[in-house]
């Protein structure tokens, strides 16, 4: 009775009770799988007839040396299950597959076949390519998550805390940046018959949130970065009164760490006190006195604070610094050479009668300034000045030695404020002077004297082309000038 229920191959008489392909044109046709594939006829039947296949669902796909006795019935429910439920969630799998499986075996039977087996080593690659890409900045950019860290809470005392409205273990104010920001969440709700449109509308809400708190975020640690709230409540006022009053410190600008940072209630960039976390601590250079002029430059470079960390703002700072001092050198440097001046040891000497002039200015301004008085104080004047011995002869003496002083330091009065007086050197300004030749005229003598000069040493027949103006005297007077100075040679002048 039990070979009643039995299905056979018509070729082979091989049993085909789980799986068979049976022909739709011939009755009774009926194969198994290895002759289907070998193309068996018998009678009418032909090769290219179309065909079904009827499954009783208890074969195996891994055939019979598999372990457990999977059925492909089993294995449909097994896959069914794993995309509904997901991998790891072997007991609801396990249900699904049926009763006669247990979680473990579900687990071990999926593992064995589906990854480990040949169709996971057919279908997964041996590597896995990292498909996520990180956009975020870590460095601290502007919108970077990792502005959200948590900072530590600020070393302030209770009193301090009550007049900020600050609470430590949270890390906030009672009045934060934005204070009405959480009203944009705070009527939002998820419904199962929502629309697209309503819930893009609330993601978008969402989004709107979480950018006002990274500026929250970011509003903190600037403040924190540039120490904000000490600033404002007055702290490093009172660490600049400790420091000048210990033995052996000189006016120090700032505290301990920070170089400078921004001020709170108006006050200019650069009064922070310790550099706060994350900024790093600026090199160990000694502190120097900070013009006038470099505060008000960090008053107008606040507005980069909130771009830059402190540490950058500081090097960015003293880079401006540095680069005043080497503009300042190089104006001088050409000053030098406008004077002629082309060795550093030159410059000494230079200086020094630079400082001589500057000082004759100065006592011939203060004998201007007496001899404006009357006679009486003019008398005064003269022995102040003079240093005589009492009465007019003395008062006289001093004023002519005044007088002689004033001589010396207007010698170049009178040209100073002439075109070409920048370009002559102290010889060259003495000799004008002295001839009362203003420095274009001279200038253009030099020249058309030297090129003169020239194109005798060439051999070339050179004509006189001397300004009217230029008599014998001054054409002498400038030759031997040319020749003691080296420009042209004795036998040419």
């Amino acid at each position: 009775m039990a070979d009643l229920g039995k299905k056979y191959c018509v070729n082979c008489l091989a049993d085909v009770t789980n799986l068979r392909l049976r022909c739709t044109e011939c009755p009774d046709i009926e194969l198994c799988p290895e002759c289907f594939s070998a193309g068996a006829e018998i009678g009418n039947h032909r090769r290219w007839h179309g065909y079904q296949q009827v499954d009783g669902g208890r074969f195996s796909l891994w055939g019979p040396e598999a372990e457990g006795g999977w059925t492909s019935r089993e294995e449909q429910s097994l896959l069914d299950a794993i995309e509904q439920y997901g991998f790891g969630n072997w007991e609801d799998m396990a249900t699904h597959v049926g009763a006669s499986r247990t979680p473990q075996e579900v687990m071990e039977h999926y593992v064995t076949m589906y990854i480990h087996g040949n169709l996971g080593k057919a279908c997964i690659p041996d590597s896995i390519p990292n498909r996520v890409t990180d956009h975020t900045c870590p460095s601290g950019g502007p919108l970077s998550p990792s502005l959200t860290t948590p900072l530590p809470p600020l070393d302030i005392s209770l009193v301090e805390q009550q007049q900020l409205g600050y609470m430590p273990l949270r890390d906030d104010y009672e009045i934060e940046y934005d204070q009405d920001a959480e009203k944009l969440i705070s009527g939002l709700s998820v419904n199962y018959d929502d629309e697209d449109v309503e819930i893009e509308m609330k993601r978008a809400h969402v989004d709107m949130y979480v950018r006002k708190l990274r500026e929250r975020q970011r509003r903190k640690n600037i403040a924190r970065d540039y120490n904000l709230v000490p600033a404002f409540l007055g702290r490093d006022k009172k660490e600049k009164e400790k420091e000048k009053d210990k033995p052996g410190v000189l006016g120090v600008t700032g505290s301990a760490g920070s170089a400078g940072g921004a001020g709170a209630g108006g006050g200019p960039v650069g009064t922070g006190s310790t550099a706060a976390a994350g900024s790093g601590a600026l090199p160990s250079t000694p502190k120097r006195k900070i013009t006038k002029e470099e505060k008000e430059q960090r008053v107008r470079l606040r507005p980069l604070c909130q771009f830059m960390a402190h540490r950058e703002f500081e090097e960015f700072f003293e880079n401006m610094h540095k680069e005043r001092v080497l503009r300042a050198k190089v104006r001088e440097l050409q000053r030098y050479r406008r004077n002629g001046i082309t060795r550093l040891e030159e410059s000494a000497e230079y200086e020094a009668a630079r400082h001589k002039r500057e000082k004759r200015k100065e006592n011939k301004s203060i004998v201007n300034s007496k001899r404006g008085g009357s006679g009486g104080g003019g008398l005064l004047t003269g022995m102040a000045v003079g240093g005589g011995a009492g009465g007019g002869g003395g008062g006289a003496g001093g004023v002519g030695a005044g007088i002689k002083e004033e001589g010396k330091d207007t010698e170049f009065a009178a040209i100073e404020n002439l075109t070409g007086f920048e370009l002559l050197s102290d010889r060259e300004k003495v000799l004008c002077n002295s001839l009362n030749l203003s420095p274009a005229r001279y200038l253009t003598v030099k020249t058309i004297i030297i090129k003169d000069h020239l194109q005798k040493r060439q051999g070339i027949p050179a004509k006189s082309r001397l300004p009217s103006y230029l008599d014998k005297v001054l054409k002498k007077r400038i030759l031997t000038f040319l020749t003691e100075s080296g420009w042209i040679s004795r036998d040419a002048s």
